[in-house]
């Protein structure tokens, strides 16, 4: 039984972990930083590919959050639905998430603001 070739040479293992120890936890960013190595000059792999190893040598590894356009975590409608219950008390309402995108984020906004107190005169 013949040993397979290796995709990443041991030059190109000691850059990601030289990464990872200068930068703790690594991102998306970070792997297109390790293709910029020099020994991975030639090779045919991707960022994607470095994450893949990244993980695959049990690295630490952080994706990057998505955001919205106005900046905010996404959030599923499923999430939406839960977090509405919980304001309300309500346990769990799984026809809620059925319901479209817009008005989900616009009853959570509406049940998760505070109450505003009238002043008494």
């Amino acid at each position: 039984m013949t040993k397979r070739n290796a995709k990443y040479s041991e030059a190109m293992v000691a850059a990601i972990k030289a990464a990872s120890e200068m930068h703790g936890t690594l991102n998306s960013g970070h792997a297109i930083e390790i293709l910029q190595d020099p020994a991975f000059e030639g090779s045919e792999i991707t960022a994607r590919g470095v994450i893949a190893k990244i993980r695959s040598m049990q690295l630490p590894y952080a994706k990057v959050e998505r955001l919205t356009k106005a900046g905010e975590p996404v959030m599923t409608k499923d999430e939406m639905a839960e977090a509405i219950c919980l304001a309300l008390g309500l346990g769990v309402l799984k026809s809620l998430a059925k319901a479209e995108k817009g008005d989900l984020r616009a009853l959570l906004e509406r049940v998760t603001v505070e109450p505003q107190v009238e002043a008494v005169a």
